[in-house]
């Protein structure tokens, strides 16, 4: 990808799945990585390992981003590792399965929206005042979902909260492109990661939802990387404020399964 080379990018939420497809590739293209996590330290030492054999400068950054007075702090501590950073990737997310009715108090709500959509503000204002400041620009990826344009049973947290990031990310590119601060979104579609591909590689589940994808196919942690990588590079550098579907057509076919 043009102009990735000694890019300095902040992935949350890179301890496993997606995160960590999207530290391979950026890896592999040369960029140094800050690489977040919460709870899972064994899967972001993998991470670690993974990026460094492909020749990467990267270092580990923990917090809970439910703790949201931990921002300020976490994004100060990100930014002087490599003196500045030129990306960010707000990956970090709470996948939230219950119906209203479960959740009558809103707690997986809250938690959900704390994660998945107050986090990334926050840390999109930091990274977006901190290039104005230092007079650079910087490009942001935020991982959305194909719930953020089409939910179905027990999403209704996690849809609000891509519906939402959806939305910040189109306001975000208006206000700070002045700045050369760029914003896109990436939505992917169904990736099998550690916590589900136990049951999305079972057969039924498999006719299930391949069916459903013209392409035939779940999508790949790397893919999702690479998609990233091109919205993060010089390639995509006339492009803001877009979202980005990455799912094998199940978005362009609408037709999800009952759950």
């Amino acid at each position: 990808m043009q102009g990735l080379k000694t890019k300095r990018i902040l992935i949350t939420g890179a301890s496993s799945g997606i995160g960590a497809g999207m530290a391979r590739v950026l890896a592999r293209e040369g960029c140094r990585l800050v690489l977040h996590y919460n709870r899972n330290e064994a899967g972001v030492y993998q991470t670690l390992k993974q990026v460094q054999e492909l020749g990467a400068e990267a270092q580990i950054l923990k917090a809970d981003f439910r703790q949201l007075n931990q921002l300020s702090l976490f994004f100060n501590q990100a930014w002087q590792i490599f003196d500045g950073l030129d990306g960010l990737v707000n990956n970090a997310g709470i996948v939230t399965k219950s119906t209203a009715l479960k959740d009558a108090d809103g707690s997986q709500f809250d938690d959900t929206l704390a994660v998945n959509l107050q986090a990334p503000y926050r840390l999109s204002a930091a990274f977006a005042q901190a290039c104005i400041d230092s007079e650079q620009g910087g490009a942001i990826v935020n991982n959305s979902s194909i719930h953020g344009q089409a939910s179905c049973e027990w999403f209704s947290a996690y849809a609000a909260s891509k519906m939402g990031l959806d939305a910040i990310t189109k306001v975000h590119a208006v206000e700070w492109g002045q700045y050369g601060i760029r914003v896109n979104g990436l939505a992917p579609g169904v990736v099998p990661v550690e916590r589900t591909e136990h049951i999305l590689n079972e057969p039924a589940m498999q006719q299930k939802w391949c069916e459903r994808m013209p392409l035939g196919r779940y999508g790949k942690t790397d893919e999702m990387g690479e998609a990233t990588a091109y919205l993060l590079s010089d390639a995509s550098g006339w492009m803001t404020g877009s979202i980005l579907t990455v799912d094998g057509g199940l978005i362009a076919r609408g037709n999800y399964p009952q759950r």
